[in-house]
């Protein structure tokens, strides 16, 4: 039978559907194919039958005829039943085999709304996608099966940080069955898609198809191939493998495998990880690996190797820069591999570093003595801190590396007495006044650094569109931190240095002038900085101070009033809760200011103004 005039027909037919009936009469490609029905149709009564449609079709319709659309259909019954005869859903060739399947337990309970908002966040560009994915994924929705061949091909999102947030928890979250969906979409020749693949499979944990990754290991693409070493870690029957890597020709395999060894631990890994340290071809791939997994029987080994390497190369001759930049290439390695290492060795090389002070600030090196002072830091002992005291008092460079180690040691009120009290005092009065000056400024940054966006506070998002949910903001200690962690003295001691904002967080009732001190500072500087954030931290203070909430929240509002800073993209949370406190009265005086505000400032001004409506409404 002619297949292939049927499909023929078959689509002209669609054709007549999609243009309607009326124009079939005439037609004049039914009328081509009208001759080979009628010549089939002499030796098929159904072809016959099928010519016998067409003719009826591209007549014009005469009275008391069939309407063209009821030929149309009748033609089109006969049409589709003959082609459905002809069809087959038996193999074309080979042997049956059993379909490979996956255990996963998903079910499709999501409405289609939702997965309809997510499927276009992963087929389509623009902004807003991955916030989108996130949410999506927090309310459960990717554990839909309808998802799962989206989530994985999301590991190819042109936005990497969707691209990566697929790798590390979406499609990880389907569990060792991702494995194997994911091995069977493995291309070994791709790129940065499959190279997160290989990151989800060793994630999830599936040792049997460890030899799908040996083989993309050894054959795939460049990128695919050092991902695929790497899930290779830990796994002994494939250390020689990674041994055999570590002569590669090509750098990131070199790279990748020493990695592997690193992460394995294995005595023959160490070894390798040694001698490639100790030569010069990979120190560096080698001191890289070690750096992210450090080993303390290997640290011991290499301590005491840069012992040896540190004294020499304070024995060299420095004069030739060249010679100078080789040696402290050679030294830095040491710092990199050994930077989570501390033993008894390491404790002698850094006191010896610290001693030698003069000597290697003249190199040049202060990255060495830098990590000197901050070996000693983490020591929590009191011949680390002697050791950093004698740093701070060779340059001021050392002198919060020396502050942070005070504060483990010592009692707030001795911290206050070293840092703050009469022997510091003494001791900046023997020095050039423009030196006191600089330590003045850096023992308030460590202050700051301590005090000052050192707490994680979450506020509500209640405003317009961003109603139920939560952001958090790194500010100032709690008062009740501030209280048991620090002398009340640094108080006066901020003020004396006119420090605003270290002031604001020190702030405690009852001081004699720190409320005066800063509504000075809201009227002047207030008007000239222009920055809300500043505005929030003295407001901050104000409260810590006791100062009374009507007339803060009067003065507050009369900063917006006054229109003290360049147009804020947006209110800080804080300032905006106190304002959530304002007596409805208000009302008016925020409607009053809202046009002088844009961005998200003029919604959350639009905000307020209705909800303290809806208070007097209640009122």
């Amino acid at each position: 039978m002619s297949t292939a005039l049927l499909q023929e027909l078959h689509q002209e037919v669609r054709r007549l559907y999609i243009a309607g009936s009326d124009l079939a009469a005439e037609d004049f490609r039914l009328k081509r194919l009208l001759p080979q029905f009628e010549q089939l149709g002499e030796r098929a009564p159904v072809f016959k039958r099928l010519g016998e449609g067409v003719a009826a079709l591209i007549r014009p319709a005469a009275a008391g005829e069939a309407a063209p659309a009821v030929k149309l259909q009748d033609l089109t019954l006969l049409l589709e039943s003959v082609l459905y005869t002809q069809g087959s859903t038996a193999p074309s060739g080979g042997v049956p085999a059993q379909l490979q399947g996956s255990s996963f337990g998903l079910e499709t309970k999501v409405s289609s709304r939702k997965i309809a908002g997510v499927r276009q966040a992963l087929t389509t560009t623009g902004s807003g996608r991955y916030e989108t994915v996130l949410e999506a994924f927090k309310d459960g929705v990717f554990q839909d099966l309808r998802l799962l061949p989206l989530a994985v091909s999301a590991l190819g999102d042109p936005y990497a940080e969707l691209a990566d947030f697929a790798m590390n928890k979406i499609v990880p979250s389907y569990g060792p069955a991702a494995a194997d969906y994911l091995v069977g979409h493995f291309n070994p020749a791709g790129g940065k898609s499959e190279v997160r693949k290989l990151h989800v499979i060793k994630a999830v944990g599936r040792p049997e198809l460890l030899e799908e990754i040996f083989k993309a290991a050894g054959s795939g693409s460049d990128d695919v191939r050092a991902a695929a070493i790497l899930c290779l870690a830990g796994q002994q029957e494939y250390v020689q493998a990674l041994l055999e890597w570590t002569a590669d020709k090509k750098k990131p395999i070199r790279e990748a495998a020493y990695t592997a060894l690193a992460e394995g631990g294995s005595a023959e890994g160490q070894e390798r990880l040694y001698d490639a340290f100790a030569g010069k071809k990979d120190r560096e791939l080698a001191a890289y690996a070690l750096a992210k997994w450090p080993s303390a029987p290997l640290g011991e080994r290499l301590s005491a190797k840069f012992m040896e390497e540190l004294k020499e190369a304070l024995a060299a001759d420095h004069k030739d820069s060249k010679k100078n930049d080789a040696l402290w290439n050679v030294i830095s390695l040491y710092l990199i591999a050994l930077a989570d290492i501390r033993n008894p060795q390491l404790d002698e090389i850094f006191r010896y570093i610290i001693e030698q002070y003069d000597r290697f600030a003249a190199l040049g090196w202060l990255h060495l003595l830098d990590r000197a002072a901050s070996y000693e830091e983490t020591a929590q002992s009191e011949q680390g801190l002697e050791l950093l005291r004698e740093l701070d008092n060779k340059s001021v460079r050392y002198l919060s590396y020396y502050f942070r180690a005070a504060q483990q040691l010592l009692t707030t009120k001795e911290l206050y007495n070293e840092f703050a009290g009469g022997s510091m005092l003494d001791k900046m009065k023997a020095r050039l006044a423009k030196d006191a000056a600089t330590r003045n400024r850096v023992l308030q940054e460590t202050l700051e650094e301590q005090i000052l966006n050192a707490e994680r506070v979450t506020y509500e998002l209640s405003w317009d569109y961003a109603g139920g949910r939560q952001q958090y903001v790194w500010e100032m200690l709690s008062p009740d931190r501030i209280a048991a962690e620090w002398d009340p003295r640094w108080l006066d001691w901020a003020i004396e240095r006119d420090a605003p904002e270290l002031v604001s967080a020190l702030a405690r009732p009852g001081h004699s002038g720190v409320q005066e001190y800063l509504l000075a500072k809201l009227n002047r500087e207030g008007k000239h900085r222009k920055d809300l954030d500043f505005v929030s931290s003295l407001f901050k203070g104000l409260e810590r101070a006791g100062f009374n909430e009507t007339e803060r929240q009067e003065l507050l509002i009369s900063v917006l009033e006054q229109h003290k800073f360049s147009n804020p993209y947006s209110i800080h949370f804080y300032l905006l809760e106190l304002m959530l406190g304002f007596p409805p009265s208000y009302a008016e005086r925020i409607e009053a200011v809202v046009p002088k505000y844009r961005y998200e400032s003029k919604n959350q001004l639009e905000y307020l103004a209705s909800y303290l409506r809806s208070k007097q409404q209640v009122t």
